[in-house]
């Protein structure tokens, strides 16, 4: 029985990670996942933006920012396919607050429900997130 697993996260840019860990969790369309080695294979969509928790072989957890995309584990390889995917010390947090700036201003001149609106709503999100990775408030003493 295999004791890693071969971790890929790729967005239109670059390879984010490619490495062998000990396991993976993240935010699937239905739930969340726990991904280990010897998981069943499986396709499935990643829910918006979120974390990726990474439990590496060492037993220490690395976060990571991914967005939209979708997760196939197949041979003991798990692959991230992502809009967007940042390691958390990568994270820019002078980038992040000018984002999330720009997003609350939006929303504060934009219709309630329309796509404008919607649009800033998301982008809102994506920055939160990023900010709670990259200030490191995402973790807990759990891998999860």
């Amino acid at each position: 029985m295999a004791k890693e697993l071969h971790l890929r996260v790729v967005t239109p840019d670059r390879t984010v990670v490619d490495r062998k860990v000990a396991g993976v969790s993240f935010r699937g369309f239905d739930g969340g996942y726990g991904i280990l080695p010897n998981h069943a294979p499986l396709l499935t969509g990643i829910a918006g933006a979120g974390a990726v928790k990474i439990l590496e072989l060492d037993g220490k957890t690395t976060s990571m920012f991914a967005s939209d995309g979708f997760a196939q584990v197949q041979h003991n390889v798990l692959t991230l396919v992502c809009e967007a995917g940042e390691l958390a010390p990568e994270i820019d947090l002078e980038r992040v607050k000018a984002a999330e700036a720009r997003a609350r201003e939006k929303l504060a001149h934009l219709e309630r429900g329309s796509e404008g609106f919607l649009m800033a709503e998301v982008a809102l999100r994506k920055a939160l997130m990023r900010d709670a990775i990259g200030r490191g408030a995402d973790q807990d003493s759990s891998y999860r």
